[in-house]
């Protein structure tokens, strides 16, 4: 009775431990992607502030 506890308890340590590594798998890659995305598609060869004309 007192196993069954255990293996029960050890069973649930270890499903929380791979939930967790799954989490931080998940964040690390969303983390990623962002930072990609976060990236300029361009680059300002000069310091000039570069203007918009609306119409």
């Amino acid at each position: 009775m007192q196993n069954d506890a255990l293996e029960r308890g050890t069973a649930l340590l270890e499903a929380c431990r791979s939930l967790r590594e799954r989490q931080m798998q998940n964040r690390l890659e969303l983390q990623r992607k962002a930072a990609a995305v976060a990236k300029p598609l361009y680059v300002l060869k000069s310091k000039k502030q570069l203007e918009l004309r609306l119409q």
